[in-house]
Protein backbone atom coordinates (compact mmCIF):
# COMPACT_ATOMS: atom_id res chain seq x y z
CA UNK A 1 0.00 0.00 0.00
CA UNK A 2 1.32 3.49 -0.85
CA UNK A 3 1.64 6.36 1.59
CA UNK A 4 1.08 10.04 0.84
CA UNK A 5 4.68 10.60 -0.20
CA UNK A 6 4.44 7.81 -2.75
CA UNK A 7 7.19 5.74 -1.10
CA UNK A 8 6.64 2.20 0.11
CA UNK A 9 7.28 1.30 3.72
CA UNK A 10 7.27 -1.98 5.61
CA UNK A 11 7.23 -0.30 9.00
CA UNK A 12 4.38 -1.04 11.35
CA UNK A 13 3.69 2.28 13.09
CA UNK A 14 1.96 2.35 16.46
CA UNK A 15 -0.89 4.75 17.12
CA UNK A 16 0.32 7.60 19.27
CA UNK A 17 -2.44 7.06 21.85
CA UNK A 18 -1.59 3.37 22.39
CA UNK A 19 2.15 3.57 22.26
CA UNK A 20 2.53 4.76 25.82
CA UNK A 21 1.74 2.09 28.41
CA UNK A 22 -1.40 0.94 26.52
CA UNK A 23 -3.54 3.84 27.67
CA UNK A 24 -6.54 2.61 25.64
CA UNK A 25 -9.64 3.07 27.83
CA UNK A 26 -10.89 -0.10 29.45
CA UNK A 27 -14.39 0.32 28.05
CA UNK A 28 -13.15 -0.68 24.56
CA UNK A 29 -12.99 -4.26 25.76
CA UNK A 30 -16.42 -4.01 27.33
CA UNK A 31 -18.46 -2.86 24.34
CA UNK A 32 -20.54 -5.34 22.34
CA UNK A 33 -19.15 -4.26 18.96
CA UNK A 34 -15.69 -5.22 17.83
CA UNK A 35 -12.95 -2.62 17.59
CA UNK A 36 -9.78 -3.03 15.54
CA UNK A 37 -6.68 -1.14 14.46
CA UNK A 38 -4.30 -2.04 11.63
CA UNK A 39 -1.13 -0.62 10.21
CA UNK A 40 -1.04 0.80 6.71
CA UNK A 41 -0.46 -2.68 5.32
CA UNK A 42 -3.65 -4.10 6.83
CA UNK A 43 -2.07 -6.15 9.59
CA UNK A 44 -3.88 -5.94 12.93
CA UNK A 45 -2.13 -3.97 15.64
CA UNK A 46 -4.99 -4.05 18.15
CA UNK A 47 -8.33 -5.85 18.53
CA UNK A 48 -10.75 -5.87 21.42
CA UNK A 49 -12.38 -8.92 22.96
CA UNK A 50 -15.50 -8.55 20.79
CA UNK A 51 -13.39 -8.98 17.61
CA UNK A 52 -12.01 -12.17 19.08
CA UNK A 53 -15.52 -13.44 19.77
CA UNK A 54 -16.60 -12.59 16.22
CA UNK A 55 -13.63 -14.28 14.51
CA UNK A 56 -12.95 -17.09 16.95
CA UNK A 57 -9.25 -16.21 17.09
CA UNK A 58 -7.34 -15.07 20.18
CA UNK A 59 -5.83 -11.60 20.35
CA UNK A 60 -2.33 -13.07 20.11
CA UNK A 61 -3.30 -14.93 16.92
CA UNK A 62 -4.52 -11.75 15.28
CA UNK A 63 -2.20 -8.93 16.38
CA UNK A 64 1.26 -8.23 14.91
CA UNK A 65 1.18 -11.25 12.65
CA UNK A 66 2.21 -10.24 9.16
CA UNK A 67 0.13 -12.89 7.48
CA UNK A 68 -3.09 -11.82 9.21
CA UNK A 69 -4.27 -9.39 6.57
CA UNK A 70 -7.32 -8.87 4.36
CA UNK A 71 -7.72 -12.46 3.19
CA UNK A 72 -7.27 -13.99 6.63
CA UNK A 73 -10.96 -14.14 7.49
CA UNK A 74 -12.75 -13.93 4.18
CA UNK A 75 -12.76 -15.04 0.57
CA UNK A 76 -10.54 -13.66 -2.18
CA UNK A 77 -13.25 -11.48 -3.72
CA UNK A 78 -14.09 -9.82 -0.40
CA UNK A 79 -10.35 -9.38 0.31
CA UNK A 80 -10.03 -7.43 -2.95
CA UNK A 81 -12.96 -5.24 -1.92
CA UNK A 82 -11.35 -4.55 1.46
CA UNK A 83 -8.02 -3.58 -0.18
CA UNK A 84 -9.88 -1.18 -2.45
CA UNK A 85 -11.82 0.35 0.44
CA UNK A 86 -8.71 0.81 2.60
CA UNK A 87 -6.91 2.39 -0.35
CA UNK A 88 -9.80 4.79 -0.98
CA UNK A 89 -9.93 5.82 2.69
CA UNK A 90 -6.17 6.34 2.64
CA UNK A 91 -6.28 8.41 -0.57
CA UNK A 92 -9.29 10.56 0.30
CA UNK A 93 -9.05 10.73 4.06
CA UNK A 94 -12.82 10.11 4.22
CA UNK A 95 -13.99 7.38 6.56
CA UNK A 96 -16.31 4.57 5.45
CA UNK A 97 -19.22 4.30 7.90
CA UNK A 98 -20.63 0.92 6.86
CA UNK A 99 -19.74 -2.04 4.74
CA UNK A 100 -21.16 -5.58 4.97
CA UNK A 101 -18.78 -8.46 4.40
CA UNK A 102 -18.82 -12.23 4.93
CA UNK A 103 -16.34 -13.35 7.58
CA UNK A 104 -14.99 -16.85 8.08
CA UNK A 105 -14.49 -17.86 11.70
CA UNK A 106 -11.61 -20.00 12.84
CA UNK A 107 -13.88 -23.07 12.98
CA UNK A 108 -14.99 -22.51 9.40
CA UNK A 109 -18.38 -20.98 10.25
CA UNK A 110 -19.43 -18.11 8.02
CA UNK A 111 -20.63 -14.92 9.70
CA UNK A 112 -21.86 -11.61 8.33
CA UNK A 113 -20.19 -8.49 9.67
CA UNK A 114 -20.80 -4.77 9.21
CA UNK A 115 -17.52 -2.79 9.47
CA UNK A 116 -16.42 0.84 9.39
CA UNK A 117 -12.97 2.10 8.28
CA UNK A 118 -11.19 5.34 9.25
CA UNK A 119 -7.62 6.64 9.07
CA UNK A 120 -5.32 6.86 12.08
CA UNK A 121 -2.98 9.86 11.89
CA UNK A 122 -0.11 11.06 14.06
CA UNK A 123 0.28 14.46 15.68
CA UNK A 124 1.41 15.91 12.37
CA UNK A 125 -1.66 14.52 10.53
CA UNK A 126 0.34 11.83 8.77
CA UNK A 127 -1.59 8.52 8.24
CA UNK A 128 -0.22 5.74 10.40
CA UNK A 129 -2.91 3.05 10.02
CA UNK A 130 -6.62 2.26 10.05
CA UNK A 131 -9.20 1.63 12.70
CA UNK A 132 -12.88 0.90 12.86
CA UNK A 133 -15.72 -1.03 14.38
CA UNK A 134 -17.14 -4.40 13.44
CA UNK A 135 -20.64 -5.62 14.30
CA UNK A 136 -21.82 -9.20 13.88
CA UNK A 137 -25.05 -8.94 11.84
CA UNK A 138 -25.40 -12.66 11.14
CA UNK A 139 -28.59 -12.99 13.20
CA UNK A 140 -30.02 -9.89 11.57
CA UNK A 141 -29.21 -11.22 8.12
CA UNK A 142 -30.79 -14.55 9.03
CA UNK A 143 -33.92 -12.78 10.29
CA UNK A 144 -34.05 -10.65 7.14
CA UNK A 145 -33.60 -13.73 4.98
CA UNK A 146 -36.33 -15.52 6.93
CA UNK A 147 -38.63 -12.51 6.55
CA UNK A 148 -37.92 -12.33 2.82
CA UNK A 149 -38.60 -16.03 2.54
CA UNK A 150 -41.80 -15.67 4.52
CA UNK A 151 -42.93 -12.77 2.35
CA UNK A 152 -42.21 -14.86 -0.73
CA UNK A 153 -44.16 -17.79 0.68
CA UNK A 154 -47.08 -15.58 1.66
CA UNK A 155 -46.99 -13.98 -1.76
CA UNK A 156 -47.05 -17.44 -3.31
CA UNK A 157 -50.02 -18.42 -1.15
CA UNK A 158 -51.80 -15.23 -2.18
CA UNK A 159 -51.17 -16.03 -5.84
CA UNK A 160 -52.43 -19.55 -5.25
CA UNK A 161 -55.57 -18.18 -3.59
CA UNK A 162 -56.20 -15.97 -6.61
CA UNK A 163 -55.62 -18.81 -9.06
CA UNK A 164 -57.74 -21.27 -7.10
CA UNK A 165 -60.58 -18.75 -6.86
CA UNK A 166 -60.55 -18.32 -10.63
CA UNK A 167 -60.78 -22.05 -11.36
CA UNK A 168 -64.13 -23.82 -11.56
CA UNK A 169 -63.02 -27.19 -12.91
CA UNK A 170 -61.59 -29.85 -10.54
CA UNK A 171 -58.76 -30.70 -13.00
CA UNK A 172 -57.62 -27.07 -13.10
CA UNK A 173 -57.72 -26.79 -9.29
CA UNK A 174 -55.62 -29.95 -8.95
CA UNK A 175 -53.03 -28.61 -11.40
CA UNK A 176 -52.75 -25.28 -9.55
CA UNK A 177 -52.49 -27.06 -6.19
CA UNK A 178 -49.81 -29.52 -7.34
CA UNK A 179 -47.68 -26.79 -8.93
CA UNK A 180 -47.99 -24.62 -5.81
CA UNK A 181 -46.99 -27.47 -3.49
CA UNK A 182 -43.88 -28.30 -5.53
CA UNK A 183 -42.87 -24.63 -5.82
CA UNK A 184 -43.47 -23.96 -2.14
CA UNK A 185 -41.45 -26.91 -0.84
CA UNK A 186 -38.97 -27.54 -3.70
CA UNK A 187 -39.85 -31.20 -3.19
CA UNK A 188 -38.35 -33.84 -5.50
CA UNK A 189 -41.58 -35.84 -5.71
CA UNK A 190 -45.20 -35.35 -4.75
CA UNK A 191 -48.80 -36.17 -5.50
CA UNK A 192 -52.39 -35.24 -4.71
CA UNK A 193 -54.69 -38.21 -4.14
CA UNK A 194 -58.48 -38.01 -3.72
CA UNK A 195 -60.95 -40.39 -2.07
CA UNK A 196 -63.93 -41.47 -4.12
CA UNK A 197 -66.27 -44.41 -3.63
CA UNK A 198 -64.12 -45.82 -0.85
CA UNK A 199 -60.91 -45.75 -2.90
CA UNK A 200 -57.97 -43.36 -3.04
CA UNK A 201 -56.57 -42.47 -6.44
CA UNK A 202 -53.59 -40.31 -7.41
CA UNK A 203 -55.00 -37.44 -9.49
CA UNK A 204 -51.86 -35.31 -9.93
CA UNK A 205 -48.21 -36.37 -9.53
CA UNK A 206 -44.67 -35.07 -10.02
CA UNK A 207 -41.72 -37.47 -9.88
CA UNK A 208 -43.94 -40.48 -9.11
CA UNK A 209 -46.24 -42.68 -11.12
CA UNK A 210 -49.69 -41.08 -11.23
CA UNK A 211 -53.25 -42.12 -12.10
CA UNK A 212 -53.28 -45.20 -9.88
CA UNK A 213 -55.01 -46.38 -6.72
CA UNK A 214 -53.25 -46.23 -3.35
CA UNK A 215 -53.69 -48.60 -0.45
CA UNK A 216 -55.56 -46.56 2.15
CA UNK A 217 -54.33 -48.71 5.04
CA UNK A 218 -50.56 -48.72 4.44
CA UNK A 219 -47.67 -46.31 4.74
CA UNK A 220 -47.54 -42.86 6.28
CA UNK A 221 -50.46 -41.90 4.04
CA UNK A 222 -52.54 -44.67 5.58
CA UNK A 223 -51.62 -43.44 9.05
CA UNK A 224 -52.65 -39.88 8.17
CA UNK A 225 -55.97 -41.16 6.81
CA UNK A 226 -56.65 -43.17 9.97
CA UNK A 227 -56.02 -40.33 12.38
CA UNK A 228 -56.86 -37.39 10.12
CA UNK A 229 -53.75 -35.50 11.28
CA UNK A 230 -50.89 -34.09 9.13
CA UNK A 231 -47.37 -35.49 9.57
CA UNK A 232 -43.84 -34.21 8.96
CA UNK A 233 -41.31 -37.06 8.97
CA UNK A 234 -37.82 -35.51 8.90
CA UNK A 235 -36.09 -38.92 8.62
CA UNK A 236 -38.10 -41.55 6.77
CA UNK A 237 -35.47 -44.21 7.49
CA UNK A 238 -36.53 -44.10 11.13
CA UNK A 239 -40.24 -44.53 10.32
CA UNK A 240 -41.28 -48.20 9.94
CA UNK A 241 -44.47 -47.25 8.05
CA UNK A 242 -42.69 -45.38 5.27
CA UNK A 243 -43.08 -46.94 1.82
CA UNK A 244 -40.55 -45.57 -0.65
CA UNK A 245 -41.85 -45.40 -4.21
CA UNK A 246 -38.93 -43.20 -5.26
CA UNK A 247 -35.34 -44.14 -4.17
CA UNK A 248 -33.22 -41.74 -2.14
CA UNK A 249 -35.95 -39.80 -0.37
CA UNK A 250 -35.10 -38.72 3.18
CA UNK A 251 -38.05 -36.56 4.36
CA UNK A 252 -41.81 -36.76 3.89
CA UNK A 253 -44.75 -34.39 4.44
CA UNK A 254 -48.30 -35.76 4.27
CA UNK A 255 -51.26 -33.42 4.88
CA UNK A 256 -54.94 -34.47 4.75
CA UNK A 257 -57.46 -32.48 2.71
CA UNK A 258 -60.55 -31.71 4.81
CA UNK A 259 -63.68 -30.08 3.39
CA UNK A 260 -66.88 -29.55 5.39
CA UNK A 261 -65.65 -31.92 8.12
CA UNK A 262 -65.06 -34.60 5.52
CA UNK A 263 -61.73 -36.16 4.45
CA UNK A 264 -61.47 -35.90 0.65
CA UNK A 265 -57.79 -36.72 0.05
CA UNK A 266 -54.13 -35.97 0.86
CA UNK A 267 -51.08 -34.04 -0.34
CA UNK A 268 -47.92 -36.17 -0.24
CA UNK A 269 -44.47 -34.54 -0.69
CA UNK A 270 -40.98 -36.06 -0.51
CA UNK A 271 -37.40 -34.77 -0.81
CA UNK A 272 -33.82 -36.04 -1.06
CA UNK A 273 -32.50 -32.90 0.68
CA UNK A 274 -33.48 -32.76 4.38
CA UNK A 275 -32.80 -29.01 4.51
CA UNK A 276 -35.65 -28.32 2.10
CA UNK A 277 -38.36 -29.47 4.49
CA UNK A 278 -38.45 -27.24 7.56
CA UNK A 279 -41.08 -26.71 10.23
CA UNK A 280 -41.99 -23.44 8.55
CA UNK A 281 -42.41 -25.12 5.15
CA UNK A 282 -44.54 -27.79 6.82
CA UNK A 283 -46.87 -25.11 8.23
CA UNK A 284 -47.18 -23.47 4.83
CA UNK A 285 -48.10 -26.81 3.25
CA UNK A 286 -50.86 -27.11 5.85
CA UNK A 287 -52.12 -23.64 4.90
CA UNK A 288 -52.00 -24.60 1.24
CA UNK A 289 -53.92 -27.82 1.97
CA UNK A 290 -56.72 -25.85 3.65
CA UNK A 291 -57.11 -23.59 0.60
CA UNK A 292 -56.80 -26.45 -1.86
CA UNK A 293 -59.41 -28.57 -0.04
CA UNK A 294 -61.95 -25.72 -0.04
CA UNK A 295 -61.33 -24.94 -3.72
CA UNK A 296 -61.53 -28.63 -4.67
CA UNK A 297 -64.75 -29.09 -2.72
CA UNK A 298 -66.32 -26.06 -4.42
CA UNK A 299 -65.17 -27.23 -7.85
CA UNK A 300 -66.43 -30.76 -7.26
CA UNK A 301 -69.77 -29.44 -6.01
CA UNK A 302 -70.06 -27.19 -9.05
CA UNK A 303 -69.12 -30.04 -11.37
CA UNK A 304 -71.66 -32.34 -9.69
CA UNK A 305 -74.32 -29.63 -9.83
CA UNK A 306 -73.65 -28.99 -13.50
CA UNK A 307 -73.81 -32.71 -14.25
CA UNK A 308 -77.05 -33.07 -12.32
CA UNK A 309 -78.43 -29.93 -13.92
CA UNK A 310 -77.69 -31.30 -17.38
CA UNK A 311 -79.40 -34.57 -16.45
CA UNK A 312 -82.39 -32.70 -15.00
CA UNK A 313 -82.62 -30.49 -18.08
CA UNK A 314 -82.62 -33.57 -20.28
CA UNK A 315 -85.23 -35.20 -18.07
CA UNK A 316 -87.27 -32.00 -17.99
CA UNK A 317 -87.20 -31.78 -21.77
CA UNK A 318 -88.36 -35.38 -21.97
CA UNK A 319 -91.12 -34.82 -19.38
CA UNK A 320 -92.13 -31.60 -21.14
CA UNK A 321 -92.45 -33.48 -24.41
CA UNK A 322 -94.60 -36.10 -22.69
CA UNK A 323 -96.62 -33.39 -20.98
CA UNK A 324 -97.21 -31.62 -24.29
CA UNK A 325 -98.18 -34.93 -25.89
CA UNK A 326 -100.56 -35.70 -23.02
CA UNK A 327 -102.06 -32.21 -23.14
CA UNK A 328 -102.48 -32.37 -26.91
CA UNK A 329 -104.11 -35.78 -26.68
CA UNK A 330 -106.47 -34.66 -23.92
CA UNK A 331 -107.31 -31.45 -25.76
CA UNK A 332 -107.94 -33.27 -29.03
CA UNK A 333 -109.97 -35.91 -27.25
CA UNK A 334 -111.98 -33.30 -25.32
CA UNK A 335 -112.58 -31.22 -28.43
CA UNK A 336 -113.30 -34.08 -30.81
CA UNK A 337 -115.65 -35.99 -28.54
CA UNK A 338 -118.08 -33.07 -28.24
CA UNK A 339 -119.40 -33.73 -31.74
CA UNK A 340 -119.99 -37.47 -31.25
CA UNK A 341 -121.53 -36.79 -27.83
CA UNK A 342 -123.99 -34.36 -29.36
CA UNK A 343 -124.93 -36.97 -31.98
CA UNK A 344 -125.34 -39.67 -29.31
CA UNK A 345 -127.47 -37.35 -27.20
CA UNK A 346 -129.68 -36.53 -30.21
CA UNK A 347 -130.21 -40.16 -31.18
CA UNK A 348 -130.85 -41.20 -27.60
CA UNK A 349 -133.54 -38.54 -27.38
CA UNK A 350 -135.06 -39.73 -30.69
CA UNK A 351 -135.06 -43.31 -29.47
CA UNK A 352 -136.72 -42.28 -26.23
CA UNK A 353 -139.47 -40.47 -28.12
CA UNK A 354 -139.99 -43.31 -30.63
CA UNK A 355 -140.13 -45.97 -27.93
CA UNK A 356 -141.88 -43.93 -25.26
CA UNK A 357 -145.06 -46.02 -25.23
CA UNK A 358 -143.10 -49.27 -25.05
CA UNK A 359 -140.70 -48.32 -22.22
CA UNK A 360 -141.17 -49.61 -18.73
CA UNK A 361 -139.41 -48.27 -15.60
CA UNK A 362 -136.32 -50.43 -16.18
CA UNK A 363 -135.97 -49.11 -19.72
CA UNK A 364 -136.32 -45.57 -18.45
CA UNK A 365 -133.47 -46.13 -16.00
CA UNK A 366 -131.27 -47.24 -18.91
CA UNK A 367 -131.92 -43.99 -20.73
CA UNK A 368 -131.27 -42.00 -17.56
CA UNK A 369 -127.92 -43.76 -17.11
CA UNK A 370 -127.03 -42.88 -20.70
CA UNK A 371 -128.03 -39.25 -20.06
CA UNK A 372 -125.85 -39.09 -16.94
CA UNK A 373 -122.87 -40.51 -18.82
CA UNK A 374 -123.30 -38.09 -21.69
CA UNK A 375 -123.60 -35.22 -19.23
CA UNK A 376 -120.47 -36.34 -17.39
CA UNK A 377 -118.43 -36.63 -20.60
CA UNK A 378 -119.71 -33.27 -21.82
CA UNK A 379 -118.76 -31.65 -18.51
CA UNK A 380 -115.33 -33.26 -18.60
CA UNK A 381 -114.60 -31.99 -22.12
CA UNK A 382 -115.85 -28.53 -21.11
CA UNK A 383 -113.57 -28.40 -18.07
CA UNK A 384 -110.54 -29.63 -20.05
CA UNK A 385 -111.06 -27.03 -22.76
CA UNK A 386 -111.57 -24.34 -20.12
CA UNK A 387 -108.25 -25.24 -18.48
CA UNK A 388 -106.52 -25.17 -21.85
CA UNK A 389 -107.99 -21.74 -22.53
CA UNK A 390 -106.72 -20.45 -19.17
CA UNK A 391 -103.18 -21.74 -19.82
CA UNK A 392 -103.04 -19.93 -23.15
CA UNK A 393 -104.06 -16.61 -21.61
CA UNK A 394 -101.02 -14.89 -20.10
CA UNK A 395 -102.20 -11.35 -19.34
CA UNK A 396 -104.56 -10.51 -16.50
CA UNK A 397 -108.19 -9.66 -17.44
CA UNK A 398 -109.02 -5.94 -17.65
CA UNK A 399 -112.82 -5.73 -18.06
CA UNK A 400 -114.56 -3.68 -15.38
CA UNK A 401 -117.26 -5.86 -13.81
CA UNK A 402 -119.88 -5.40 -11.12
CA UNK A 403 -118.99 -8.43 -9.05
CA UNK A 404 -122.30 -8.50 -7.16
CA UNK A 405 -124.19 -8.53 -10.45
CA UNK A 406 -122.11 -11.39 -11.86
CA UNK A 407 -122.64 -13.49 -8.73
CA UNK A 408 -126.41 -12.77 -8.67
CA UNK A 409 -126.91 -13.75 -12.33
CA UNK A 410 -125.00 -17.04 -11.95
CA UNK A 411 -126.66 -17.92 -8.62
CA UNK A 412 -130.17 -17.32 -10.00
CA UNK A 413 -129.55 -20.03 -12.59
CA UNK A 414 -129.38 -22.73 -9.89
CA UNK A 415 -132.72 -22.10 -8.21
CA UNK A 416 -134.51 -24.86 -10.13
CA UNK A 417 -131.78 -27.46 -9.48
CA UNK A 418 -131.75 -26.62 -5.79
CA UNK A 419 -135.53 -27.03 -5.64
CA UNK A 420 -135.38 -30.40 -7.44
CA UNK A 421 -132.77 -31.58 -4.91
CA UNK A 422 -134.99 -30.55 -2.01
CA UNK A 423 -132.56 -27.95 -0.64
CA UNK A 424 -133.07 -24.65 1.12
CA UNK A 425 -131.29 -22.39 -1.36
CA UNK A 426 -130.68 -18.77 -0.43
CA UNK A 427 -128.98 -15.97 -2.38
CA UNK A 428 -127.78 -13.23 -0.03
CA UNK A 429 -126.19 -10.83 -2.55
CA UNK A 430 -127.03 -7.21 -1.83
CA UNK A 431 -126.37 -4.44 -4.32
CA UNK A 432 -122.86 -3.28 -3.48
CA UNK A 433 -120.39 -0.93 -5.08
CA UNK A 434 -117.85 -3.75 -5.63
CA UNK A 435 -116.25 -3.34 -9.03
CA UNK A 436 -113.50 -5.74 -10.07
CA UNK A 437 -111.29 -6.21 -13.11
CA UNK A 438 -112.01 -9.59 -14.62
CA UNK A 439 -113.41 -11.85 -17.29
CA UNK A 440 -117.17 -12.32 -16.82
CA UNK A 441 -117.24 -15.73 -18.50
CA UNK A 442 -114.36 -17.12 -16.43
CA UNK A 443 -115.69 -15.72 -13.16
CA UNK A 444 -119.14 -17.07 -14.02
CA UNK A 445 -117.58 -20.48 -14.61
CA UNK A 446 -115.79 -20.39 -11.23
CA UNK A 447 -118.94 -19.30 -9.37
CA UNK A 448 -120.99 -21.94 -11.18
CA UNK A 449 -118.56 -24.71 -10.18
CA UNK A 450 -118.68 -23.71 -6.51
CA UNK A 451 -122.49 -23.55 -6.35
CA UNK A 452 -122.88 -26.79 -8.33
CA UNK A 453 -120.51 -28.59 -5.93
CA UNK A 454 -122.38 -27.27 -2.90
CA UNK A 455 -125.70 -28.53 -4.30
CA UNK A 456 -124.26 -31.96 -5.19
CA UNK A 457 -122.59 -32.55 -1.83
CA UNK A 458 -125.48 -31.37 0.36
CA UNK A 459 -128.08 -34.04 1.15
CA UNK A 460 -131.83 -33.53 0.76
CA UNK A 461 -133.21 -31.06 3.28
CA UNK A 462 -129.90 -29.26 3.67
CA UNK A 463 -129.11 -25.59 3.13
CA UNK A 464 -126.93 -23.74 0.62
CA UNK A 465 -126.31 -20.00 0.90
CA UNK A 466 -124.56 -17.79 -1.67
CA UNK A 467 -123.32 -14.49 -0.25
CA UNK A 468 -120.82 -11.72 -0.96
CA UNK A 469 -119.21 -9.07 1.21
CA UNK A 470 -116.58 -6.31 1.00
CA UNK A 471 -113.61 -5.98 3.35
CA UNK A 472 -110.21 -4.29 3.07
CA UNK A 473 -110.62 -3.26 -0.56
CA UNK A 474 -111.58 -6.78 -1.54
CA UNK A 475 -114.79 -8.42 -2.69
CA UNK A 476 -115.44 -11.92 -1.37
CA UNK A 477 -117.79 -14.67 -2.52
CA UNK A 478 -118.76 -17.44 -0.11
CA UNK A 479 -120.87 -20.51 -0.86
CA UNK A 480 -121.87 -22.11 2.45
CA UNK A 481 -123.50 -25.51 2.71
CA UNK A 482 -124.59 -27.97 5.36
CA UNK A 483 -123.27 -30.89 3.33
CA UNK A 484 -121.02 -33.83 4.02
CA UNK A 485 -117.84 -31.79 4.50
CA UNK A 486 -114.24 -32.73 3.59
CA UNK A 487 -112.04 -34.87 5.88
CA UNK A 488 -109.04 -32.91 7.16
CA UNK A 489 -106.62 -35.51 5.74
CA UNK A 490 -107.97 -34.84 2.23
CA UNK A 491 -108.16 -31.06 2.30
CA UNK A 492 -104.60 -30.39 1.07
CA UNK A 493 -105.20 -32.04 -2.30
CA UNK A 494 -108.73 -30.73 -2.78
CA UNK A 495 -107.82 -28.21 -5.51
CA UNK A 496 -105.48 -30.52 -7.44
CA UNK A 497 -106.41 -31.65 -10.95
CA UNK A 498 -108.47 -34.87 -11.11
CA UNK A 499 -108.59 -35.00 -7.32
CA UNK A 500 -111.79 -36.51 -5.99
CA UNK A 501 -112.60 -36.95 -2.33
CA UNK A 502 -114.45 -40.22 -1.87
CA UNK A 503 -116.13 -40.98 1.42
CA UNK A 504 -118.93 -43.34 2.29
CA UNK A 505 -121.44 -40.53 1.68
CA UNK A 506 -119.94 -39.20 -1.58
CA UNK A 507 -118.73 -42.34 -3.35
CA UNK A 508 -121.71 -42.38 -5.76
CA UNK A 509 -121.66 -38.65 -6.58
CA UNK A 510 -120.56 -38.11 -10.18
CA UNK A 511 -117.79 -35.59 -10.91
CA UNK A 512 -114.75 -34.95 -13.13
CA UNK A 513 -112.23 -33.92 -10.46
CA UNK A 514 -111.43 -30.77 -12.45
CA UNK A 515 -114.02 -28.31 -11.13
CA UNK A 516 -112.20 -26.98 -8.07
CA UNK A 517 -108.85 -27.05 -9.91
CA UNK A 518 -110.43 -24.89 -12.62
CA UNK A 519 -111.78 -22.50 -9.97
CA UNK A 520 -108.29 -22.13 -8.46
CA UNK A 521 -106.74 -21.37 -11.85
CA UNK A 522 -109.39 -18.75 -12.66
CA UNK A 523 -109.03 -17.06 -9.27
CA UNK A 524 -105.21 -16.97 -9.56
CA UNK A 525 -105.45 -15.40 -13.04
CA UNK A 526 -107.61 -12.66 -11.50
CA UNK A 527 -105.09 -12.02 -8.69
CA UNK A 528 -107.47 -13.44 -6.10
CA UNK A 529 -107.27 -15.94 -3.25
CA UNK A 530 -109.24 -19.10 -2.49
CA UNK A 531 -111.50 -19.16 0.59
CA UNK A 532 -112.13 -22.60 2.09
CA UNK A 533 -113.22 -24.13 5.37
CA UNK A 534 -114.81 -27.50 6.03
CA UNK A 535 -115.87 -29.74 8.87
CA UNK A 536 -117.00 -33.31 8.17
CA UNK A 537 -120.68 -33.86 9.00
CA UNK A 538 -121.26 -30.10 9.50
CA UNK A 539 -120.65 -28.47 6.13
CA UNK A 540 -118.25 -26.41 4.06
CA UNK A 541 -117.54 -22.88 2.90
CA UNK A 542 -116.03 -22.51 -0.57
CA UNK A 543 -115.31 -19.19 -2.21
CA UNK A 544 -112.72 -16.64 -3.25
CA UNK A 545 -111.81 -12.99 -2.83
CA UNK A 546 -110.75 -10.51 -5.51
CA UNK A 547 -109.12 -7.10 -5.25
CA UNK A 548 -111.49 -4.22 -6.00
CA UNK A 549 -110.85 -2.15 -9.09
CA UNK A 550 -109.41 1.37 -8.62
CA UNK A 551 -112.12 3.78 -7.46
CA UNK A 552 -113.97 5.60 -10.22
CA UNK A 553 -117.27 7.49 -10.22
CA UNK A 554 -120.10 5.09 -11.11
CA UNK A 555 -121.33 7.52 -13.81
CA UNK A 556 -118.00 7.24 -15.65
CA UNK A 557 -117.74 3.45 -15.52
CA UNK A 558 -118.06 1.31 -18.59
CA UNK A 559 -119.31 -1.93 -17.11
CA UNK A 560 -119.15 -5.06 -19.27
CA UNK A 561 -122.38 -7.07 -18.99
CA UNK A 562 -122.33 -10.71 -18.01
CA UNK A 563 -123.14 -12.19 -21.37
CA UNK A 564 -120.99 -9.88 -23.51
Amino acid sequence: MSNHSGTTTNAVPNPSWVASDHTLPDFIDEIEDGYYETNLHGSFTFVNDAICRITGYTRAEMVNTVTRRYSMHTDARTADRLKAVFAEVYDTGHALSSMEIPLLQKDGTMRHVDISVALITDAEGKPTGFRGFARDITVRRQIEAALRNRVQLLSLLQQVDTELASQAEPDAVLTVGMNAAMTLTRAHAGCIALIENGKMRIMRAVGVVGERDLDMDEGIIGRVLRYGQPEFVADVSADPDYIGDVPGMVANIVVPLHARDRLIGVINLETRDPDRFTTEIYEYVRLLATRLAAALDNALLLHTSQTQLAALQKLYAHVSDLERLKTDMIRIAAHDMRGPLAIIASYVELLREELAEHLDSAHQSYFEAIDRSIDRMTRLSTDVLSLERLQERQSAPTDLLAFDQVVREVADGFRLEAKERGLNYRIDVPVLDCMVLGDAVELGEAISNLISNALKYTPNGGKVTVTIKMTDRRASLEVLDTGYGVPESEQKRLFQAFSRIRTRDTVNIVGTGLGLHLVKKIVERHGGAIVFQSQPGVGSCFGFSLPLAPSEPRSQRSVRPMGA
